[in-house]
């Protein structure tokens, strides 16, 4: 199946059992060869750096996407193949991922823009059968186009410094960087692991 016979929807709460049917720990496709990042299901951005995050379990985690969804406090993409999700991508409005600077162990930049007003870029997660048929760049058209028609100003991206050929799943989690720049994104910073990407009307 080509990339073509993919359809992209914006998470919301009649959508919900499908992200959890995703992400179910050691059940679903998410991290079917990735499985010590199993109980995650998307939930690691939205926690405080304060908070130990392996004292949460995955029914924890689920519990709280699944509130999250619920109220209409988490956003991002799913892929579809016909009915079954085949990838996703945390991408939101920055005022809904208040703990990803610390998380990813950066300094928020100084901006005169309010945080609803600029989104990021945070995780995609691609079943493995997925991977390398354009899954990633449809979730992050879909989520430019949609953060472009709601008027956001700013969007940031972080991908991984990785050696040409890293296959891993934890390597790309944060999306490819040739595919950012081939978006728009430029770099403005970098630490020894991620550069930080921005893109701008």
């Amino acid at each position: 199946m080509a990339s073509t016979d993919l359809s992209i929807e914006p998470l919301s709460p009649s959508r919900r059992d499908d992200f959890l049917r995703f992400f179910d720990h050691e059940r679903g496709v998410a991290f079917a060869d990735n499985p010590q990042w199993a109980k995650c299901y998307c939930h690691y951005y939205h926690v405080p750096a304060t908070i130990d995050w392996e004292t949460f379990d995955a029914a924890t985690n689920r519990i709280a996407m699944a509130s999250r969804i619920e109220v209409g406090e988490m956003e991002g993409f799913l892929a579809y193949a016909a009915d079954e999700v085949v990838g996703w991508i945390n991408a939101q409005p920055l005022h809904k991922l208040r703990h990803c600077w610390e998380r990813l162990g950066l300094e928020a930049p100084a901006t005169s823009l309010p945080e609803s007003s600029m989104a990021a870029i945070v995780c995609f997660v691609i079943a493995p059968a997925w991977r390398r048929r354009g899954v990633a760049r449809a979730l992050l058209q879909a989520a430019l186009a949609s953060f472009a028609t709601r008027g956001l100003q700013r969007v940031y991206a972080f991908p991984f410094r990785r050696e040409p050929g890293t296959q891993t799943p934890s390597a790309h989690y944060h999306g490819p960087e040739a595919l950012f720049r081939e978006c728009g994104f430029v770099e403005t910073g970098s630490t020894p692991q991620m550069l930080v990407m921005i893109r701008e009307p």
